[in-house]
Parts: C-alpha cells; structure tokens; sequence
C-alpha cells in the first residue's frame, strides 16, 4: 500500500486525519518541563502528556486522562465515525521513544502516531496501523506498510517505536522484541510533537480499544 494514502477513505480524501482541524488550531505544544538537577549523560527524559485534545465524529465516543495512564476509544464502523485523541507536548528532540500498552478487541483497529513537525500528513505523522480483523501490526514506512509481527486480540500487549529524526530511521518492539519494522525508513521529520490514538475514517475501522501505560522518552 501507499504510505502517502494508506488510512485514508479513497472517497474522501480530506479525511479528518488528513486535515487534522484540532493540531491546525490548537496552540503551540506544550512545552517539555526542565528536568530536576543534572541528568546522567545520555539519559533519556520522559515528557509529561498532558490532557488530550479529543476530537470525534459519528458514534465513535473516547474517555482519556492526562498523563496517557489510560485511554479506551469505542469506534464506530461507519465511514462518519472517527477518533483523533493528541497528547502534545514539544520536546525539541530529533530521537524519541514511545511505548504503551494496547489489548483490542477482537477485530477492533487502531492507528497510533508519533507526531513529529512536517508540513504535510505523512512528514508529520509515524503511524502504526492495526487493519480490522488483523492479528497483526504494521508500520508505515516510506517504502511503504510494512507488517512488524503478530498483535494478538483480547489481550494486553507492550509496544515500542523508537523514532530518529537525523536518519529518518524507526524500529518497532513488539512485547520488547524486536520485530520486522527495523531500521525501516520514515518521511517523518523532527523534532517530536507528542503522540497521538486514531479510530481512522476508513469503513469497518472502529471496535474497542484500550490503551494504557503511555510513554514519551526523548
């Protein structure tokens, strides 16, 4: 599939994630707090998420905290609904890592972005893609999805995508293995905006997913 399409209604394209309305008018990230003392040379920050700008459209409904503890997103299946829940925060990094925790349900689908600071969808956004009805995870590279490994249903599992912006290089961990999405290529440019859950536009996207334990490293 085309990275530069993939995710995206044909029939519409000017989708919600394509458009983005609430990143085009919400204010400037947040900036990423100083950290306490002087860190250890070479250790990662963990930014703090701050509460997520929620937007949605048809029957899809999010509950979401601050700090990503925790986010469930009830996605309907039809081409109106969607959900787009961004957690900003600006950390004038170039290399960042995220992780979190997801268990969705069975043929549930779900988008999870690393935002980043390009102009256009693709050079903004490093999207992980779990299609309706897959068991497995895929990545969208810029050669194009890429499927990283197996992502089962009805259960909780750790995933980490660790981004770096000089290379425009990213890796995928799956349950803390490595997995197929290694050194792929990315379009995405830096520096890292914070991060982002999509119930995408595309017909049949939609289900329960719950998410926990979100992280940004950087």
């Amino acid at each position: 599939m085309d990275p530069e399409t993939d995710g995206v209604d044909p029939a519409n394209p000017l989708s919600p994630e394509q458009t983005d309305p609430v990143e085009a008018s919400a204010p400037a990230p947040a900036p990423a707090p100083t950290d306490p003392g002087t860190p250890t040379q070479g250790a990662p920050r963990q930014a703090t998420l701050p509460q997520p700008t929620i937007t949605t459209g048809g029957s899809t409904t999010v509950s979401a905290v601050a700090g990503g503890a925790s986010a469930q997103i009830n996605g309907g299946t039809e081409t109106a609904a969607y959900a787009l829940v961004s957690y900003r925060v600006a950390t004038g990094a170039m290399t960042a890592t995220t992780e979190f925790t997801v268990n969705p349900a069975p043929g549930a689908a779900f988008e999870y972005h690393l935002i980043g600071t390009g102009s256009g969808y693709v050079s903004r956004y490093l999207r992980l893609i779990h299609e309706p009805g897959s068991s497995t995870l895929g990545a969208a590279s810029a050669a194009g999805v890429v499927e990283c490994g197996a992502l089962p249903s009805g259960q909780p599992t750790t995933i980490t995508l660790a981004f770096d912006g000089n290379a425009r290089t990213f890796d995928v961990l799956i349950a803390g293995a490595r997995s197929a999405c290694t050194d792929l290529p990315a379009k995405t440019s830096g520096p890292v905006n914070g991060v982002r859950l999509s119930d995408s536009t595309v017909q049949g996207y939609g289900g329960r997913v719950d998410f926990s334990n979100l992280a940004l490293f950087y």
